[in-house]
């Protein structure tokens, strides 16, 4: 009987070794480490990986001197803006 218990002790062990050893064996991820942060940078950028970069659009001059002239003149004019818009702080509003 102390034979076919060492017996079975033995087998366990080798089967609980075996299984310990099959789960280090396990193929391993770090070849893939880093790729979903690669792959959401390149997403993110101007221009895709592989196409030439266009040209980045120009502001022209008189567009944008316009643009400020406009700012500007709206900007002046406080009576514009009605009391629900400039949330009752002092704006000097008179009525």
């Amino acid at each position: 009987m102390d034979a076919y218990n060492r017996t079975i002790k033995a087998v366990i062990t080798g089967l609980a070794t075996g299984l310990l050893l099959a789960g280090c064996a396990s193929p391993s991820s770090e070849d893939q480490f880093g790729n979903s942060v690669r792959q959401m940078i390149a997403a993110q950028k101007y221009v895709p990986p592989g196409q030439e970069p266009p040209e980045l659009p120009v502001l022209d001059g008189r567009k944008a001197e316009a643009g400020y002239n406009s700012y500007v003149k709206d900007t002046g004019k406080p009576e514009r803006l009605g009391p629900d818009m400039s949330g009752g702080v002092g704006m000097g509003l008179q009525r």
